[in-house]
């Protein structure tokens, strides 16, 4: 989990490989679910409806057996209460950071992510880490990325689950 562009699909869909699990991006299953990309999803119907959509598809990881996944949260998974719990209660979670800058230099210029289409994208991503931060205390682990190979951040988290 983390906030965007920390690299949670592509350090996920890497360690699932390593780990020999089945990967499930949250995000993608919202957009399955909706029929609709994310950002139509937020122009179309808010971002309300988007967080109902997210909390389903956290709660349709129940029908998975218990170690058989690794999951990439959407950004915003962990602000409902009832998401952390229910992450929090199935799994290890692992906290992805990124420096505000490397956030926005990693970020499409087409301004894809609805919540950054702003003036200032910078201040926006140092607010809503701001406003995130208490939802992310509960992850076990946090990893910075910001000067990481996709490669390494795996590294790190193999390394972490070996100690653990």
């Amino acid at each position: 989990t983390g906030f965007m562009a920390t690299g949670k699909t592509a350090v996920g869909k890497k360690l699932a490989g390593r780990l020999n699990r089945r990967f499930v991006d949250t995000d993608r299953v919202v957009e399955k679910s909706a029929g609709m990309r994310i950002r139509a999803i937020f122009e179309q119907c808010g971002e309300s409806y988007f967080r109902d959509l997210e909390s389903e598809a956290v709660a349709g990881l129940d029908i998975y057996p218990a170690g058989s996944l690794v999951v990439a949260t959407g950004g915003g998974v962990l602000i409902r209460e009832e998401n952390r719990k229910k992450l929090n209660k199935h799994g290890l979670l692992i906290l992805l950071t990124a420096a505000p800058q490397t956030i926005i230099k990693r970020l499409d210029k087409r301004r894809e992510r609805p919540l950054l289409n702003v003036s200032d994208p910078e201040e926006k991503v140092k607010t809503l880490l701001e406003e995130r931060e208490h939802c992310y205390r509960i992850c076990e682990a946090k990893i910075d990325t910001t000067a990481k190979s996709i490669d390494g951040v795996v590294e790190e988290i193999m390394a972490y689950l070996l100690l653990r």
